[in-house]
């Protein structure tokens, strides 16, 4: 019997030409690094994108900052945010509860237990699929139908809360954190909700076809909870979040924590980096101040480098794919020709400068 394609479970396409993302700022900024370097680069497939950075016989294939330097077991292991999950927890690492979707019942009472959760597909990113704050039951079943739209692996897990920062390494060492926050909307009076987020979405993709805030269930219910909806008039100057997520992809914020993050999460950070061993990742907290606790929610070991790091954190990428294209080895080296010792000339070319030959 042939089997038809279930539709209902494809993601719907990027409303910009996946081409494009080849030439989208999450490449750019590296790429941009590579070539005032002296690199070359050669797209193999501009879709994904995966292409390569060569420098004389230096060849590296990239995918964001996921390089070849990292095998594959390693990266699905950092990857699948359940995988990750259970690593973490079974060496003492402070992550959330969480299992797997498989039975129904077993679902139902992880949600009892817990009173509140989040559901997610276990292999996707920037939000896609993802429900917060589940509590019921029936917000179970179309949570779960929402993640089965992108994948078939569906985790569930403890929600916690607190603020949401993102520590970047390179080479094993912090080079950079950002703090996300959930997109917001601010009234001016006259316009719905629904008007204000589809203005601020055609101003932010002007930029980055990616930053939009979905107009879906998810924001939905981030209104529902705060007693507003799609057509509520906001009075001018008030500024609501209408997601629960801080993730870029569906209209959060980004802004520079790199001096502000606690230095606890910085040392729990290098301990992950170096347990799983890859290089160039970025490791994801929710960290509640009060209680002054971070929980490890997920690993991004195909890190994009997009502003506002990353300018500096591609610096530092290349520094560690290329060393000696680093500006500290060009200025060694600059100063080591202007320092080294004199050669003495020998007796005969003395003799030889004199008499003028």
């Amino acid at each position: 019997m042939t089997m038809l394609c279930d539709w209902t479970k494809i993601p719907a396409v990027p409303k910009y030409n996946p081409v494009d993302i080849m030439n989208s700022i999450y490449t750019t900024t590296l790429t941009t690094e590579a070539r005032q370097r002296g690199c070359r680069v050669e797209v193999c497939d501009p879709q994904l994108p995966i292409f390569e950075l060569v420098r004389g016989k230096a060849r590296i294939r990239c995918y964001n900052a996921l390089t070849d330097r990292v095998g594959a077991a390693t990266f699905f292991l950092a990857q699948n945010k359940g995988a990750a999950n259970r690593f973490l927890r079974s060496r003492g690492f402070p992550a959330p509860d969480q299992i797997v979707v498989a039975d129904p019942a077993a679902a139902e009472r992880f949600v009892a237990r817990h009173r509140t959760v989040v559901v997610k597909p276990a292999s996707q990113w920037g939000g896609r699929g993802v429900s917060v704050d589940v509590r019921t039951p029936a917000e179970l079943k179309k949570a779960l139908a929402f993640a089965r739209r992108y994948e078939d692996e569906i985790l569930i897990e403890q929600k916690v809360t607190g603020i949401d920062y993102r520590l970047i390494f390179v080479d094993y060492r912090f080079v950079a954190a950002i703090r996300r926050d959930p997109a917001r909307v601010t009234g001016n009076g006259r316009d719905t909700i629904r008007r204000l987020i589809q203005t601020q979405n055609r101003m932010e993709v002007r930029t980055d076809p990616s930053h939009r805030i979905p107009l879906d269930r998810e924001t939905a219910r981030a209104l529902a909870a705060q007693g507003l909806g799609w057509a509520t008039v906001l009075r001018a100057g008030r500024s609501v979040a209408v997601r629960r997520t801080s993730n870029y992809h569906t209209g959060g914020s980004v802004a520079m924590a790199t001096d502000t993050v606690p230095a606890s999460l910085v040392r729990l950070a290098g301990r992950v980096v170096r347990l799983f061993g890859i290089p160039v990742m970025g490791v994801d907290f929710l960290y509640d101040p009060r209680r002054r606790r971070g929980w490890i929610i997920e690993l991004s070991p195909d890190l994009a480098i997009s502003p506002p790091e990353g300018e500096g954190v591609a610096r530092r990428v290349l520094d560690y794919l290329f060393p000696a294209t680093g500006r500290r080895a060009i200025r060694s080296a600059m100063v080591g020709q202007r320092t080294a010792p004199l050669r003495r000339s020998s007796p005969t070319r003395r003799t030889a400068a004199r008499s003028g030959v």
